[in-house]
């Protein structure tokens, strides 16, 4: 008895440890196990040059770059292979550099987290207009396990053009009451001076 309980910690030991997310027990033949595969998918948006990431970034100027940010994780039991991220970019904007579009891979690890960065600017033809306008767009990102789809994530991006058609007013009225209070300055000056 203690020889086989002594086996049966060896074995225990000598075996990887590998979590399942469920065993069934198939008689004589031992157990089925089925493992738990999983992941996590994150997009974020910042301007070329600035140091956080956000979900939405605001006021874009022709010209100006844009960084994507897509961070993917193998959250599951199990290494993964037949990976792939695609990067959904509106019609609005061109890639200028960085990851491509889609991105395949295979041994992705437990525990691994892959970060795609990808460069975009909003096309020239997006301001090639005559009106105050602004804009915003969405970029989608997407995770596929064999072809599957497992998550997907966004960020925004919006743009403008503010044309000053006319000097803003300083306030309601203003010209009108200036000159009432011209009016009653001299007026009691006046006053006051007869009473002398």
């Amino acid at each position: 008895m203690l020889f086989v309980t002594l086996i049966g910690a060896l074995t225990m030991l000598l075996l990887p440890s590998i979590a399942y997310a469920a065993c069934e027990d198939d008689g004589a033949y031992g157990q089925t196990c089925v493992f738990e595969k999983d992941f996590e998918i994150e997009k974020n948006v910042r301007l070329q040059g600035d140091s956080i990431w956000k979900d939405k970034i605001t006021n874009v100027k022709e010209g100006q770059l844009i960084e994507f940010r897509i961070r993917v994780k193998n959250i599951g039991e199990v290494d993964a292979d037949n990976m792939e991220m695609k990067d959904i970019l509106p019609n609005e904007l061109e890639r200028t550099g960085g990851a491509e579009l889609t991105e395949e891979w295979d041994d992705f690890l437990v525990d691994e987290e892959n970060t795609f960065i990808i460069q975009a600017r909003i096309k020239s033809i997006e301001f090639d207009r005559a009106d105050n306008f602004e804009k915003c767009v969405v970029n989608k990102a997407e995770l596929r396990h064999e072809g599957n789809l497992e998550g997907s994530d966004t960020a925004t991006v919006c743009y403008g053009e503010e044309i000053i058609t006319e000097l803003p007013k300083t306030g309601p009225l203003s010209t009108e009451l200036m000159s009432i209070f011209g009016f009653a300055s001299t007026g009691i000056g006046l006053f006051l001076k007869r009473r002398k």
